[in-house]
């Protein structure tokens, strides 16, 4: 780290710096992009672990504004008893009847006709449902962490059963299994607000631009929805803060690495440590390992591990096809003297970090081999469907990172200790009839990659603590946790061709620290709590059931703009009830975040404590 003579030329130039890299603007945090190469028999000893305390944070972004009401659908009907008896469909026959744009000439329940678009159908059948429709909740108790709402977090579903997208069998699957939660309901937010307060007070304040793509992301990302320009992330808060940075001493990466270029989530403080930095890469190419240093990706030798391999800049071994180049960078770098300005001194450092990191991470894929199982759940579903999937294609490499953090750290005996990652899909904004051409295809992509991502991880051993042998039972599975993003949910009803921008979604949470598969979030109607924030009234309409994402019926065709009504707008945009900081609030306490340093202006998050109080914990991860 070059010592400037000026500390506030040093805030200064990285102010500017981390301004350029959010924009693009600075070439050397995107493009000395590393990723060396590797590969090693199944089963060599040590080659797959991480450390004991290793604990990692992916965050999967959808960009676009993914469409919540096909990701978490009614399926059944339960009542008030919560024991499924007297079942009914009436809650799907209104998804599909508004999901249809209203037509009173549309068929109703299976008889509509499913990804043909011309009218604006975006509903699925209620057949195709069934292969992923989820086990009722049939008690009445609420679960969870104290809330200001009677009970806790977790939904109680009263016998109701919901499906996931039919393009989703496998999240379904580890729903049922218990590794997959479901955030209902949750988007960014600055205060609680019901549907009364929405429509005819502009007391409660809100985020800044909703409905608006650049703003809205943001508002996720940074966990202040109320700026127009955030200057940190919520990944470079929780990377810079000392309980975090503090156990990576010495490494030789950052803790904080994307995967889908610039970000808001991992902007770090102009004065964040140096690890704090969000370090840049790309997803590099699978191939064949032909011998000891050198991955052929036109290789198709099955009886050859596979490697990985990429990076612009091949520098140390044995790759030797940009000498020149890194000779050139290294010459400028050694010549530009020392205090000639801020911008020299400050550009040395970033080019010498990029090089040194590219440098480490190509020796630790070598000393550390990523092998065969960490690779080939990926290569299984990277073309399929005729479409390369670069979701997988990230998370292959987030594997291999997380596999290569043993060899990452500051000595051999001391690991990283904690990594973010940041991945990202595009393709969501779908207000056409690029609707059926796209989401299905992207929820397709999303479900492969995330489980492929899990099978990699059960691969990844877990030293025990003398570092001698592993943890019998235990994987890098229970000490990753992922979770999706989208700047916001989308209309339950149909512009004629696609779906509109929206406020609230449904996310998923994946990890082995998650609790039992469940729904989370006050994503029913609940009575108001004396002395407490009233998050959503009583719907005298739904009565004892609750409600997701779904809004009363109306005799008028339109959904009543009037008090005590649920959580759906006018066009079934959902209304938050759980600010997307709590759900990630819940992941930085189980990351090692301290509870004191969550709220307040100075917080991780400054705008929670303004949504849930104190109460902000969901949850859902094990302590």
């Amino acid at each position: 780290m070059v010592d400037f003579k000026n500390f506030q030329e040093r805030r200064n130039f990285l102010r500017a710096a981390t301004t350029m890299a959010v924009a693009g603007g600075l070439p050397t945090l995107d493009t000395l992009v590393n990723v060396a190469n590797a590969a090693a028999p199944i089963g060599d000893p040590g080659t797959t672990d991480v450390g004991n305390e290793y604990k990692a944070i992916v965050c999967v972004f959808f960009y676009g504004g993914q469409d919540h009401a096909n990701i978490l659908i009614p399926y059944q009907d339960g009542n008030s008893a919560g024991n499924g008896t007297a079942a009914t469909n009436a809650e799907y026959d209104r998804y599909a009847l508004d999901r249809s744009n209203k037509s009173s000439s549309r068929p109703a329940g299976d008889a509509q006709n499913e990804n043909v678009n011309p009218t604006g159908n975006l509903s699925y059948k209620r057949t195709t449902l069934a292969a992923t429709a989820l086990a009722a909740t049939t008690s009445n108790v609420l679960t969870g962490n104290a809330n200001p709402n009677a009970g806790g977090w977790t939904t109680n579903t009263y016998g109701r059963r919901f499906a996931l997208n039919p393009q989703m069998p496998e999240m379904a699957s580890l729903f049922a299994a218990g590794k997959v939660a479901i955030m209902a309901n949750v988007g960014p937010m600055l205060a609680p607000i019901n549907r009364q307060e929405w429509y005819t007070s502009n007391t409660k304040p809100r985020p800044l631009n909703l409905y608006s793509h650049d703003d809205q992301q943001s508002g996720w990302m940074s966990g202040t929805s109320g700026l127009a320009t955030p200057s940190v992330g919520i990944g470079g808060r929780i990377a810079a803060h000392s309980a975090i940075d503090s156990l990576n001493t010495g490494a030789k990466v950052s803790t904080q690495v994307s995967l889908s270029g610039s970000n808001t989530f991992m902007l770090a403080d102009v004065s964040a440590p140096q690890g704090a930095i969000a370090y840049q890469m790309g997803t590099g190419r699978v191939g064949r390992l032909t011998n000891p240093t050198t991955c052929d990706t036109g290789s198709t030798n099955t009886s050859l591990p596979y490697c990985i391999q990429g990076g612009p800049i091949r520098i140390v071994n044995g790759y030797s096809g940009n000498a020149g180049m890194a000779g050139a960078f290294s010459s400028r770098i050694t010549a530009t003297p020392e205090n000639v300005s801020v911008y020299h001194d400050q550009w040395r450092q970033i080019m010498r970090q990029s090089i040194n990191t590219e440098q480490a991470i190509s020796a630790a894929f070598l000393a550390s081999p990523t092998n065969e199982e960490i690779i080939a759940p990926f290569v299984a579903v990277d073309q399929l469907n005729g479409s390369t999937n670069s979701l997988a294609q990230q998370l292959r490499m987030v594997a291999a990172m997380i596999r290569a953090s043993n060899q990452l750290g500051a000595s051999s005996t001391q690991p990283v200790k904690r990594q973010i990652f940041f991945v990202g899909i595009g393709g969501f904004d779908t207000h056409g009839n690029d609707f059926w051409d796209n989401n299905p295809k992207l929820n397709r992509m999303i479900s492969q990659a995330l489980n492929a991502f899990w099978t990699a991880l059960g691969n990844i051993k877990v030293r025990d603590p003398a570092g001698t042998g592993f943890l019998s039972g235990v994987s890098a599975r229970d000490r990753v946790t992922t979770f999706t993003m989208s700047e916001f949910g989308r209309t339950l009803d149909s512009n004629g061709d696609g779906s509109d921008h929206g406020w609230g979604n449904f996310q998923l949470v994946m990890g082995g620290a998650v609790r039992e598969g469940k729904i989370f979030g006050q994503s029913h109607n609940v009575a108001s709590v004396s002395g407490s924030p009233v998050y959503m009234e009583l719907d005298a309409l739904a009565g004892a059931v609750p409600r997701i994402g779904l809004p009363p019926p109306s005799n008028s065709g339109t959904v009543r703009i009037a008090n005590k009504l649920n959580h759906s707008l006018n066009r079934g945009e959902l209304l938050p009830t759980m600010a997307s900081d709590a759900m990630i609030a819940t992941i930085a306490q189980w990351f090692g975040v301290p509870t004191a340093s969550m709220t307040g202006s100075t917080g991780v998050f400054p705008t929670l404590a303004g949504v849930h109080g104190t109460n902000w914990n969901v949850g859902f991860m094990k302590p």
